[in-house]
C-alpha cells in the first residue's frame, strides 16, 4: 500500500505542477486578452465564465459519481487530454474568431473540473484521515510551485502579444501529461450499481451541504484573484500586466514553500479554526488593496491574500473528504468541486457586478471582505454545532 500511495502522490503531483503552470503562464490572463485585446466587455466576459463554469461544475457530480462505479483512471486521462484540447482550441481562436477562444473556454471548464474531482478523489482513496491534511498539502505545494512560475512567463507573454502559439504549444504539453497518469493503478473502491438517485447523495448530508455553501461563498472572493484584482491593478491604478505577473509568481511560491509546513499543523481537532481565520484574512488582503495605489502596497497586499489562501486550504478539500463515507468519495468530491467551482466561477461576475456600481473603489473592496466573513460565519456554525 505505501508504494501505491507514494505513486499516486507523486503522479498527482508532477500532473498538478505542469496542470498549473499551463495555467499560470497564460489562463490568468484570459480575462485581460478578452476585455483589452479581444474589446469584450468585463460584464460580458463575466457572465460568460460563469456560464461555462456552472456547465463544468455541474458535470463535476457526474464524473464523480461515474467513477465511483467505473474507476478513476478513464475520467483522469480523458480530462487531461481535453484540457490539452481546450488549449488548442483557445490558441487557434486567437488566431482566426474569438467565438472559438469561448468555445474553448467552455471545455476548459468541463475537463478542467474532471481532472480536480479525480485527483481528490485519488487521495482521499489511498491516504487516512490523517494523512490527507499532508498529502493535500504536498499535491497543493507541487500545484503552486508551477503557478508561482507561470505568471512571470505569462506576464512577458502577454506583453509581447505572443499569445495564441503560446496557448498552442501549451495544449499539447498539457495533453501529453495524460502518459503520466497511465500509470496510476485502480483506486476506488467500487460502490453497488449506479442508480440516477445516488448521484445527489452527497447533498443529503446536511452539514456537508452547508459546509459546501459555506466554500461556495469563500470562492466567490477567490475568484477575484485573477479578474477584478488584474482589471484594478491595471485600468485604476495603472500598473503594467508583467508587475502583476509577478504578484501571482509571489503567491504561487510562497504557497509551494508554505503550504505543506502549515498542512501539517492542521487536524481534525483544528481544522474549523484554519477555515474560519483563513478565508478572514484572505477577504481582508483585497481590502487591503483600497487603501494605496502603490506598487509597494499591491505586493504587501498580496502577501496577506497569500497567507489566507495558505491558511485556508490547509484544511478545506481535507474536511470535505473526511465527510465522505467510504465508496463514495468520488461523488462528494464532484459536489464538493461543484459548489467550489461555480463559486470560482461567478468570482468574476459576482466581482463585475460589485466594480459596476457607483461606490468607491473602498466600498466595493469591502463588500469583497464581507463577503469573506459570511463565508467564515458559515464554517463557524457548523462547526459549533459538531
Amino acid at each position: 500500500m505505501v508504494n501505491i500511495k507514494n505513486r499516486v502522490l507523486q503522479t498527482v503531483g508532477i500532473a498538478s505542477f505542469l496542470r498549473s503552470f499551463g495555467y499560470g503562464t497564460l489562463w490568468s490572463f484570459i480575462i485581460l486578452y478578452l476585455t483589452t485585446v479581444a474589446h469584450l466587455p468585463l460584464a460580458f466576459v463575466g457572465a460568460y465564465l460563469l456560464i461555462s463554469g456552472l456547465t463544468g461544475a455541474l458535470l463535476q457530480i457526474l464524473f464523480g459519481a461515474f467513477s465511483d462505479f467505473l474507476g478513476r483512471r478513464f475520467f483522469l486521462i480523458l480530462g487531461q487530454v481535453g484540457q490539452g484540447a481546450s488549449f488548442l482550441i483557445v490558441g487557434l481562436g486567437m488566431v482566426y474568431n474569438f467565438y472559438i477562444i469561448l468555445a474553448g473556454i467552455l471545455l476548459q471548464s468541463i475537463f478542467s473540473g474532471m481532472v480536480f474531482t479525480m485527483f481528490n478523489a485519488l487521495i482521499a482513496d489511498v491516504f487516512t484521515e490523517d494523512e490527507r491534511f499532508r498529502s493535500f498539502g504536498v499535491q497543493r505545494a507541487l500545484a503552486n510551485f508551477g503557478w508561482g512560475i507561470g505568471p512571470a512567463i505569462g506576464g512577458f507573454v502577454f506583453e509581447i502579444h505572443y499569445y495564441s502559439f503560446s496557448f498552442i504549444f501549451m495544449g499539447i504539453m498539457l495533453s501529453m501529461v495524460a502518459i503520466l497518469m497511465l500509470d496510476i493503478p485502480e483506486t476506488s473502491v467500487k460502490s453497488r450499481a449506479l442508480s440516477i438517485s445516488d448521484i445527489p447523495s452527497a447533498l443529503k448530508n446536511r452539514r456537508f451541504l452547508i459546509y459546501s455553501i459555506a466554500g461556495f461563498i469563500g470562492f466567490l472572493v477567490f475568484g477575484q484573484l485573477n479578474s477584478t484584482y488584474p482589471y484594478y491593478e491595471n485600468q485604476v491604478n495603472g500598473i503594467p500586466v508583467s508587475i502583476i505577473g509577478l504578484t501571482w509568481t509571489m503567491n504561487g511560491l510562497m504557497v509551494a514553500a508554505l503550504q505543506y509546513p502549515f498542512s501539517r499543523l492542521a487536524n481534525n481537532k483544528n481544522a474549523h479554526h484554519f477555515l474560519i481565520y483563513g478565508i478572514m484574512i484572505y477577504g481582508l488582503g483585497y481590502f487591503m488593496l483600497s487603501i494605496f495605489p502603490y506598487i509597494e502596497w499591491m505586493f504587501f497586499s498580496m502577501i496577506v491574500i497569500t497567507l489566507g489562501e495558505i491558511i485556508y486550504s490547509s484544511s478545506a478539500t481535507t474536511v470535505a473528504m473526511n465527510l465522505a463515507p467510504e465508496g463514495e468519495r468520488g461523488r462528494y468530491s464532484g459536489t464538493f468541486g461543484i459548489f467550489t467551482s461555480i463559486g470560482r466561477s461567478a468570482g468574476p461576475f459576482y466581482g463585475g457586478l460589485i466594480f459596476s456600481t457607483p461606490f468607491n473603489y473602498e466600498i466595493k473592496w469591502f463588500l469583497i471582505l464581507l463577503t469573506a466573513i459570511i463565508s467564515s460565519l458559515l464554517y463557524l456554525i457548523i462547526f459549533r454545532k459538531k
